[in-house]
């Protein structure tokens, strides 16, 4: 997979008591890890230690597919051992140049004893890396691998700056002490005030960060990671707004983030202000955090904001100022954190721009069963599941599995039941994910445009996927009839789910008069306050939505990949003439296949190859053509581009229900 790579544990003492599912040596690896990393796991069973573990390491090295790793040393120890001088002699002339060059090639991975090669061992990931980093070119004509990319291995200890020079990325540590207030003790003035009665006391802050002291006390924790726990937040903000401009950038992008999510995308500026008589607190000196808000005549003190809000002030702050490719690790990221908010901080890691540029790696530990539902429709995330395990001796250890989203079995590690869920306000019912992305990318791009924040998942609405022809099985009248009993004992009573609901339907270019025509006027016939079916008539499925300008945008990924690569430029200007000719209205009742095969054909051919992809819809026959094979791909494509909404407006299709969602969702009905 694209930008996955087992990441290689280079000191296995360190990890001595972890092991990968059921084997029995200690964790050589960390599977497929990636941008982001969720640990999840009962108390106990090993998380926050394996992350303090995992921090402490001096390099970082991953591979990206370890079963052609195996495949590879398999082959290559078959011709070590088949002794084959014809194959490895030019591997080992060149090595030998390499060790008296001095390279990175670690002698004890490779000896030249009597013109052969000794084996590789699996294990031993850190000196094949060495070996496969130095000679991947003969190795590629030793054993045929031609397709080795150069993203193969990747060494994240090293980054490159703008002016090549390299260093390693920094590693930030939030952990579970953490807390946007300052922390006060009383001062004492003899017996004259006493410490039992309200208002006769005087207080000064506690400088010293007593968490971070904490945590070097007690875990040792390496010297390389910034541990952030929020008791200096005062001086970090300081620092911040008087430090050189692309510190100040940062700076400025957190407090866009917090305006748009918490002050209806106001202009806010964020000051931290040394006040030596806080009367109002009875405190002598206090360091302030204020937040001025564009409109208001008063000021908002950090500590007047709720906690929810404090606590992820502190969990984004030092995301959003930290270095490009660094590390984050965080100890259970939702303290404090209502559901909503749990989304708005998995949605920002995964989605704002401004992070997604720094191209930051997380390892988070997590109770929360909201991460592992948000983790469903995000590609960048994997799941780890801890567990104890405890051998002869009775040691205590713990199994390390790289689960798949969405995996139920998770919910029983977390000790979560389904009373332990509360309802959103709304429900949007959609046939499926891809549906979802394009709403989603819909509703963002209409509340920038009147200046009003996204609704927030899981507290404002929610989506439901019904799967298609399963919304069948679902009732939605308010009153059912006795002699309907057995229906709804066979069938689902969809207003006992949620008891306001949005339910989109296409009609996949059925009449009215067939037998889903049928089904879905019934759908409309049962609208209520509390019910609003949609069912989009005038096109065949949601993809027939997307209009030329959207096309233009997204096009260049269904291409040949090869061909782009060598030809783009050439390519786009194909695109522009090929959507000048061929118009997606045309085809709105038709299989989205239909409208890119024609488009195909308006493209041609570079060099004897057809530029668009097939592969990107279905080929019936050579006359026939049906819908998009990945739907949710194309869905997330369009998502990521952030269409604007004088674009997307310009379809009154999506202008209509864009703006019904979002009244139904803000009750504007």
């Amino acid at each position: 997979m694209k930008n996955i790579y087992d990441l290689i544990i280079e000191d296995s003492e360190k990890f001595k008591d972890y092991f990968l599912n059921d084997e029995d040596h200690p964790l050589r690896y960390f599977p497929k890890f990636n941008s982001i990393n969720i640990i999840v796991g009962a108390n106990n069973c090993g998380k926050s230690r394996f992350m303090r573990q995992l921090m402490s390491l001096n390099s970082y090295d991953g591979i990206n597919d370890l079963l052609l790793i195996r495949e590879l040393i398999d082959e290559y120890n078959l011709y070590v051992e088949m002794f084959n001088i014809d194959k490895i002699q030019t591997f080992i002339d060149k090595y030998s140049r390499n060790i008296a060059g001095g390279t990175i090639l670690d002698q004890k991975a490779v000896k030249i004893q009597k013109n052969r090669l000794i084996k590789l061992k699996e294990g031993d990931f850190k000196n094949i890396i060495s070996v496969i980093n130095g000679n991947k070119k003969k190795l590629d004509e030793m054993l045929g691998y031609s397709g080795m990319q150069d993203d193969f291995l990747k060494d994240y200890s090293k980054i490159e700056d703008t002016y090549s020079k390299e260093f390693k990325p920094k590693k930030y540590y939030i952990p579970t002490l953490r807390t946007a207030h300052s922390l006060f003790q009383i001062i004492k003035h003899g017996s004259e005030k006493k410490l039992d009665v309200p208002g006769t006391n005087d207080y000064e802050k506690i400088e010293k960060d007593i968490f971070l002291h904490t945590y070097l006390q007690n875990y040792r924790i390496d010297k390389s990671v910034q541990i952030f726990t929020g008791l200096h937040l005062y001086r970090d903000i300081l620092n911040s707004r008087n430090s050189e401009k692309s510190i100040r950038i940062q700076f400025e992008n957190f407090e866009k983030f917090l305006s748009v999510n918490f002050f209806d995308s106001k202009q806010i500026d964020i000051v931290a202000k040394f006040d030596k008589n806080d009367n109002e607190k009875g405190i002598n000196e206090s360091e302030l955090i204020l937040i001025h808000v564009e409109g208001e005549k008063e000021t908002r003190k950090l500590y007047d904001l709720g906690d929810g809000v404090q606590a992820l002030i502190v969990l984004m702050y030092k995301i959003f100022m930290s270095e490009p490719e660094s590390f984050i690790f965080i100890d259970e990221p939702e303290l404090n954190l209502h559901p909503g908010m749990q989304r708005l901080f998995l949605e920002q890691i995964t989605s704002n721009k401004d992070l997604i540029n720094k191209k930051l790696k997380y390892i988070i530990s997590t109770h929360s069963n909201h991460f592992l539902d948000l983790t469903i429709e995000k590609e960048d995330v994997s799941i780890y599941l801890f567990s104890q395990r405890k051998n002869e001796l009775n040691d205590k250890q713990f199994i390390v599995k790289n689960v798949n989203r969405g995996d139920n079995s998770l919910l029983k590690d977390l000790g979560v039941n389904n009373s332990s869920v509360f309802m959103a306000n709304c429900s949007i019912w959609v046939e499926g994910i891809s549906d979802r992305n394009y709403l989603k990318a819909f509703l963002k791009s209409y509340c920038d445009s009147i200046g009003k924040s996204y609704p927030k998942e899981d507290i404002d609405f929610a989506f439901f996927e019904y799967a298609g022809s399963n919304i069948d099985h679902y009732i939605f009248e308010d009153e059912v009839e006795k002699e309907d009993v057995e229906i709804v004992l066979k069938d689902i009573k969809a207003l006992a789910i949620s008891n306001r609901i949005f339910l989109l339907a296409d009609c996949d270019a059925s009449k009215q008069s067939s037998k889903k025509g049928i089904r879905l006027k019934e759908l409309e016939d049962a609208k209520t306050d509390n019910f609003i079916p949609k069912i989009v008539w005038n096109i065949r499925e949601v993809e027939n939505l997307l209009t030329n300008e959207m096309w233009k945008e997204i096009l260049i990924e269904l291409c040949n990949k090869t061909l782009v690569k060598s030809h783009e430029a050439e390519i786009l200007l194909k695109i522009d003439k090929a959507l000048s000719e061929v118009n997606y209205s045309d085809f709105a009742k038709k299989y989205v296949g239909e409208f890119l095969e024609e488009i195909r054909k308006k493209m041609g051919k570079i060099s004897s190859r057809f530029i668009l992809n097939r592969s990107a819809y279905e080929v019936k026959s050579e006359e026939s053509f049906g819908t998009i094979i990945n739907k949710r791909e194309l869905s997330e494509l369009v998502f990521n581009k952030n269409f604007s909404w004088e674009i997307l407006s310009r379809n009154n299709e999506i202008e209509q229900l864009t703006i019904e969602i979002y009244n139904f969702i803000t009750q504007k009905q």
